[in-house]
């Protein structure tokens, strides 16, 4: 389960190479290259959107609006970056969870904003110094509903810990907040596993993550910004359940 953290955390200084080495940024420029075409819309089109957002949310909270900004686009880099199997996914992805776990802290999410370190650290790092991590990914099913039970039994469990948890700080939306929380977590652990039905869990987790955020901008601490990020994740996973080359079909190729 854990061979791959474990390969590169007892062969650090090899895979420490892997970063700014010679034509590393010609690499990952690269890596942004060969998409399909539904990526690059999605792309272009959360940029428009978060456009909107920043102009609309600056004057009144400029670092926020900023830091939004930034985590809203490359935090829909990262996830197209995942779809399309591209080792840009590493940076997008660990400069967007520090924003968006800063814009997170000042809201008052503090769940979500432990989720964003949470990925920074077991996902992000490991994408940054191992190019090759998403290769040779064998997705496989559940075999009965016997899993779905034992995860969703998990998953209570750990929405329960972390509600009690969070609900000792003045976190405003702790319901909604340690619920992502919780869902990110046992996400992680289905993908960690290989199981297919993670996508599920992504694709409920982004609801409930739009809710969260429409209640935190209602409320005052927050803009459109990361409505509009996770709405674009939203669409992303619907390429992933219908489209022939979705992650959700990634078994009926291997």
């Amino acid at each position: 389960m854990f061979e791959r953290y474990h390969d590169v955390l007892t062969h650090l200084p090899e895979y420490s190479k892997n970063v700014f080495r010679k034509g590393y940024f010609a690499w990952l420029w690269k890596q942004c290259q060969g998409w399909g075409a539904f990526s690059y819309a999605l792309l272009a089109f959360n940029f428009i959107l978060q456009i909107i957002s920043l102009i609309q949310s600056f004057g009144q909270t400029p670092i926020a609006s900023l830091l939004s900004f930034i985590g809203g686009n490359l935090s829909v880099a990262c996830v197209l970056g995942i779809s399309n199997r591209s080792g840009i996914q590493g940076w997008a992805g660990a400069i967007s969870a520090l924003a968006i776990a800063s814009t997170g802290f000042m809201a008052g999410n503090y769940a979500t904003a432990w989720e964003q370190i949470g990925y920074l650290i077991f996902l992000d790092l490991f994408c940054i110094l191992d190019p090759k991590w998403n290769d040779d990914i064998q997705v496989e099913k559940f075999e009965s509903a016997l899993e779905w039970v034992k995860y969703i039994i998990f998953f209570l469990v750990t929405w329960g810990i972390v509600y009690w948890l969070f609900s000792m700080t003045n976190d405003p939306r702790v319901f909604l907040d340690s619920l992502n929380l919780a869902m990110a977590i046992t996400g992680s652990l289905l993908e960690l596993n290989r199981k297919r039905e993670q996508y599920f869990v992504w694709t409920i987790s982004s609801v409930f993550t739009i809710a969260l955020w429409t209640q935190t901008m209602l409320q005052g601490d927050g803009n459109f910004a990361l409505i509009f990020s996770y709405s674009i994740f939203f669409l992303n996973d619907m390429y992933a359940f219908f489209s022939k080359r979705g992650w959700f079909r990634l078994e009926e190729r291997v």
